[in-house]
């Protein structure tokens, strides 16, 4: 109020004694609460003030949101900056602009969270009141967009409003609700009759020297939010909702709707909030969000492998959650600064929770996989914190991992002509051409890796008990699936609580084979702790049985556990070895290992020295079975070539060879030798004493021997080609391989240049990888979603 505008009347606006306030017709100030349907009429004296209380909130939301923003910004330009090998000296300022981002984005969080107060886990947060401003003008600093006060201080402000209910102005409610009450629609008719009521309730008060008036332009701005929420001509139909409620209304406050959402159709952008995707739908107050944990370049994993305290680091892993964000909870996940896994009503869902966040610097070093470790039970909350739409805090998406390469393997040469084709001709050109690996385009030689996923977190899945004990990450095989429990510290970030439970779809088994079979061999074939025993074992046999179709018949039968499994790898066996057609059918098991060679490579140890043991077996059948005999020719062992000769087992010899060839390091030479056997367990003996194992690896190798002389002598071919490269026997095999892996490479035959160059671990593994840019936009629905 200033002298130029004298006020147009002065009188008690309220039955509080002694409340006298200055009222002037043409600066009213005029908001409409959505929870209650009151139409608030503030005077222009303590419009200011209350303006100010209104637009704090919205400023420090704000405020997160553009610092989450920054910082989002700053993770990309950094992991961008990183593929770029020869511009690594400019690399240190990019880390620091993370890192001030940042702290920037803790100072922050920590302001937003002083005024909003604490997040009770069972009731939510203190209350806030939203309030939709009915000015024809732009109000404040942010516009005509949705106001947000706390409750405490929209209270303060009773003794000085005038508070007229639309809901008391007619008999019917203002809402439009369905059979169970939920909103499905406002009444712009009732808005209309009603603040008709309005201007004659205002006029009845004023009084003397007190006017009031109801600007014609207020119902306007009421409709026209109206209509925006309505959003469709078929609103109505059952399954669409309008939420007003507490949890919804410091949802959409988390949202940023303060100072991002103007309730135009017209204009429905906003910002992002932080590594995540959002898509807001305003009326029925659901976020759909996508959260990239712990940031979009993920961190590698380490396990302790060995007695010795042997420490490997294994690959990049990050989660991929899909979250439907409703009622406080979900206000939490954006506000509270870090996440958890929680249980409500028997579901695994997730919500935020106030603890410290991993910083970036301790991301870049990984995280250490505690195997033995109990991890702590999920917090058990009220439903009632989820209020919404019925998926309101459940969660989806799943665990992905840095893959370096697009094949787990490299290109394969017919290893029948690798191993004998040029071994008799001298020129070195022809033996390099043999020896190398059919070259690549430009673009897929620039290996960038990509996140690939490998498991599937469950939505709204009932929680199951695990192993119990494993530690804080666990897979095991139930109901014909690989299923997994992994701990909120592993897989969101350090402070994350809780854990979440899930399990490889079908289409997921090749990644997950893939996966498991890599970390494998970057811990160069020792135990690996995250598996069950009996689930490693149902990897193997379900590889060897035939991979993922196989696996699909289990995971849709939801029925075969571990025992089943068994069962039918040992008919699978027996069909193959103890049977009069057996010949035929390790024809057939040859046949699928040289139709998709590559699949040799997500055999595991036990599955190699399973399927060399298969393919060496000779009965009376064999010799005679036309089907194991092929044409080949006696130059260059092709089929079909010149001076063709029936060789016996000729398919059978190809796959050993590609068996043999597909070996990475001496360790896992040895453990395939010495698990040739029916299941794949150790041979008696195996474990007794080195030397003793030792002689049975030997003892196994001139089984092979044996086998790969009969009918044109494969192993004589081998010899020569092993002359060539100045090798000798099997032993000289042996030491041309790894000592230990070279990770972040893909595999490669052992007989190949490539796999000589892949000496060393890849030094760039992590740091060639792909980042979707982020967009720097949220789209805020207007229309409804299905509850």
């Amino acid at each position: 109020m200033s002298a130029k505008h004298p006020p147009a009347a002065e009188n008690a606006l309220s039955k509080k004694d002694g409340n006298t306030v200055n009222a002037h017709h043409t600066s009213c100030q005029c908001y409409f609460r959505p929870e209650t349907t009151e139409v608030i009429f503030l005077d222009e004296s303590d419009s200011g003030e209350f303006d100010d209380l209104t637009s704090k909130l919205s400023e420090l939301m704000d405020r997160l949101e553009k610092a989450r923003v920054r910082h989002s910004a700053a993770i990309e330009a950094y992991y961008k900056k990183r593929n770029d090998i020869a511009s690594q000296e400019a690399l240190p300022a990019y880390f620091d602009a993370v890192v001030s981002t940042e702290i920037e984005t803790e100072k922050a969080t920590e302001a937003l969270q002083k005024e909003v107060g604490e997040f009770d886990e069972q009731a939510g947060y203190a209350g806030l009141v939203e309030l939709i401003p009915l000015e024809p003008l732009k109000k404040g600093i942010y516009g005509r967009f949705y106001c947000y006060i706390k409750k405490t201080d929209y209270e303060a402000f009773s003794g000085r409003m005038t508070v007229i209910s639309l809901n008391n102005l007619g008999v019917e409610d203002f809402y439009q609700r369905d059979k169970d009450g939920n909103i499905i629609a406002i009444s712009t008719k009732a808005i209309r009759e009603r603040f008709q009521k309005v201007r004659e309730s205002l006029t009845q008060m004023s009084s003397g020297n007190t006017a009031f008036g109801a600007n014609g332009t207020y119902e306007a701005s009421l409709t026209e939010w109206a209509e925006a929420w309505n959003g469709q001509d078929d609103y109505a139909a059952e399954g669409r909702v309008i939420d007003v409620s507490a949890g919804a209304q410091f949802l959409r406050f988390s949202s940023n709707a303060g100072a991002q959402l103007d309730w135009n159709r017209n204009e429905n952008a906003g910002s992002i909030s932080g590594e995540a995707e959002a898509t807001l739908t305003l009326a029925e107050a659901h976020v759909k969000a996508t959260f990239y944990q712990p940031d979009r370049g993920g961190w590698q994993l380490k396990f302790i492998i060995n007695d010795e305290n042997k420490e490997a680091n294994l690959g990049v892993l990050r989660s991929r959650i899909d979250a439907g964000l409703t009622g406080f909870a979900g206000a939490s996940a954006k506000i509270e600064g870090n996440l958890q896994f929680v249980v409500s009503d028997g579901q695994q869902k997730l919500m935020g929770v106030r603890a410290p966040y991993s910083r970036f610097a301790q991301r870049q070093k990984g995280v250490m996989v505690d195997t033995e470790k109990e991890t702590s039970a999920a917090t058990s909350v009220k439903a009632e914190l989820f209020a919404g739409v019925s998926a309101g805090g459940t969660f989806g998406g799943a665990l992905q991992w840095l893959k370096p390469f697009e094949s787990l393997v490299d290109h394969l040469p017919d290893m029948l002509r690798t191993f004998g084709m040029e071994a008799s001709i001298p020129d070195t050109k022809v033996l390099d051409k043999v020896l190398s690996i059919s070259p690549k385009s430009a673009a897929s030689a620039q290996r960038v890796g990509k996140f690939t996923d490998f498991a599937a977190f469950i939505a709204g899945g009932e929680l199951q008990a695990g192993l119990g004990g494993s530690g804080e990450y666990e897979i095991w095989f139930e109901d014909g699936k690989f299923k997994f429990r992994i701990s909120g510290g592993v897989c969101l970030g350090v402070g994350a609580k809780g854990s979440a439970q899930g399990e490889v779809t079908p289409h997921q088994f090749t990644e997950f084979a893939v996966w498991a079979v890599y970390q494998l061999y970057g811990m160069d074939y020792r135990y690996f702790k995250v598996f069950a025993k009996d689930a490693f074992k149902a990897l193997t046999y379900i590889i060897l049985m035939g991979g993922e179709y196989i696996y699909a018949n289990y995971f849709l039968a939801m029925e075969a556990d571990v025992d089943k499994l068994m069962r039918d790898f040992t008919d699978f066996i027996n069909e193959m070895s103890k049977k009069v057609d057996s010949s035929s059918k390790r024809n057939k098991f040859a046949s699928f290992i040289n139709q998709r060679p590559s699949q040799v490579y997500h055999f595991t140890p036990e599955g190699k020295g399973i399927a060399l043991h298969l393919l060496i077996q000779s009965g009376a059948y064999d010799r005679i079975d036309p089907g194991n005999h092929t044409l080949a020719s006696l130059v260059d062992n092709t089929e079909n070539g010149l001076f063709p000769v029936p060789d016996t087992g000729h398919e059978r010899k190809k796959a050993v060879l590609t068996i043999l060839s597909s070996i990475q390091t001496r360790r896992e030479w040895a453990e395939v030798l010495v698990r040739m056997t029916d299941g794949g367990e150790k041979i008696p003996g195996a474990s007794s004493s080195a030397l003793a194992q030792a002689r049975l690896i030997k003892r196994q190798e001139e089984l092979i021997r044996t086998f790969l002389q009969t009918g044109i002598n494969q192993d004589q071919r081998l010899n020569d080609l092993i002359q060539k490269l100045e090798l000798q026997d099997f032993r000289e095999v042996y030491r041309r391989l790894k000592e230990k892996p070279a990770f972040g490479y893909p595999f490669a035959p052992n007989c190949t240049k490539q796999y000589a160059l892949y000496c060393e671990d890849n030094p760039w593994y992590a740091s060639l990888c792909h980042l979707t840019p982020q967009s720097a936009i949220t789209t805020h629905n207007l229309e409804p979603v299905q509850k």
